[in-house]
């Protein structure tokens, strides 16, 4: 690349960057959409295949899941399933990284196994410590936003907020019917 062309090196940049981790605000028309049950609340989603193609496929594969609701230590506005869950032939890899959080980003973490929602404007990947993956390898303290909730995100918050003070909650997830 020309050192001296501006625009191209712009160009670059936008590709490099922002086109290629950038997550967009809007929901995909065409996108698969979940439905959640948990703690007396119904909500909905959507996955970002978009963003994150293989992992929106592996969870999907998933579909039904329940499990168990825990609210998050260090992680701020945000819960996750208790259960460590496999989402088969991602391994390690991200398919873009994020450490800070939209209200209604659902992540994936491949170094502890870990789907995590986040409720509110405060939640970011956080641990106070350097942990390891099974195998050691140190966590990049990022992850995989991969869905969104996308309706009654406000149920889900005060749910997911009852949780540090009435403990664990069932969650089941379904795919939408059409």
């Amino acid at each position: 690349m020309d050192q001296d062309d501006k625009t191209a090196q712009r160009r670059h940049w936008d590709e490099w960057w922002y086109d290629r981790f950038e997550i967009p605000l809007g929901t995909p028309a065409d996108a698969k959409r979940f439905e959640i049950d948990f703690a007396g609340e119904r909500c909905g989603g959507v996955l970002l295949e978009n963003a994150a193609p293989r992992t929106a496929a592996a969870f999907w594969g998933l579909l039904p899941y329940t499990g168990t609701m825990i609210h998050c230590a260090w992680f701020g506005h945000a819960a996750f399933y208790l259960d460590r869950i496999e989402l088969p032939g991602l391994g390690l890899d991200l398919e873009n990284r994020s450490t800070r959080l939209s209200p209604g980003d659902v992540i994936w973490d491949p170094h502890i196994k870990e789907i995590t929602f986040a409720y509110g404007r405060h939640a970011m990947v956080n641990f106070p410590t350097t942990i390891y993956a099974a195998d050691g390898t140190p966590h990049p303290n990022q992850a995989c936003i991969f869905a969104r909730i996308t309706e009654n995100l406000e149920g889900f918050a005060v749910a997911s907020k009852r949780l540090r003070y009435e403990g664990t909650k069932v969650m089941t997830i379904r795919r939408a019917v059409e």
